[in-house]
């Protein structure tokens, strides 16, 4: 009877455990998120424009609370972070419904691009459903390509021959006025 009580117990402990690790706040089924930006790269300093189009291909009808949206250059300065925002919404969709919003953003020029190639943007969209819970979030993610910056080093070609070419040109003008005023002085027979 003793082992039999530990075995029970010890399959409820099992069990509490595995739905305290469960996350409460899973993606609501039915809401689909798509993002893009209005440029196929930037380079630092560029701005540009996030679209985000939510859509209900659910069968119920949920309300969109808000919309987080963090940049792949997302960093903390001075006294803030910068890079992500949470933007709040009140919005219901119905079966088949969209939402359709855009943010503008600006590439950073402070080297907080990690990458050469890119990154990728997250979006999380909080619903009101269920309520019971707090709500679901449902992620979503656009990706964002960067340009390099490009470096000419100094060359012949492209610094010398140049000034060449100047200094030829004005010996040519001046053994050219020297021709002209020569002709002028010769005696006519």
């Amino acid at each position: 009877m003793k082992m039999k009580s530990i075995t029970i117990t010890l399959l409820a402990i099992g069990i509490i455990g595995l739905i305290t690790v469960t996350p409460t706040h899973a993606a609501l089924p039915g809401l689909a998120v798509y993002a893009r930006t209005d440029r196929t790269s930037y380079a630092p300093g560029d701005s540009g424009t996030l679209f985000i189009t939510v859509r209900n291909q659910g069968a119920s009808a949920f309300t969109i609370k808000n919309v987080s949206v963090t940049y792949p250059w997302k960093f903390f300065i001075t006294d803030h972070w910068d890079g992500n925002f949470t933007t709040s919404i009140t919005q219901a969709l119905a079966e088949g419904q969209t939402y359709n919003t855009q943010y503008s953003f600006a590439v950073p020029t402070d080297g907080r691009i990690s990458s050469v190639f890119g990154g990728t943007i997250s979006i999380s969209v909080g619903t009101a459903e269920p309520s019971q819970q707090g709500g679901t979030y449902t992620p979503g993610s656009a990706t964002i390509l960067y340009t390099v910056g490009t470096y000419q080093p100094l060359s012949l070609a492209s610094s010398v021959l140049p000034i060449i070419e100047i200094v030829l040109l004005g010996i040519a003008v001046v053994m050219l006025a020297l021709v002209f005023m020569g002709i002028g002085k010769l005696s006519k027979k």
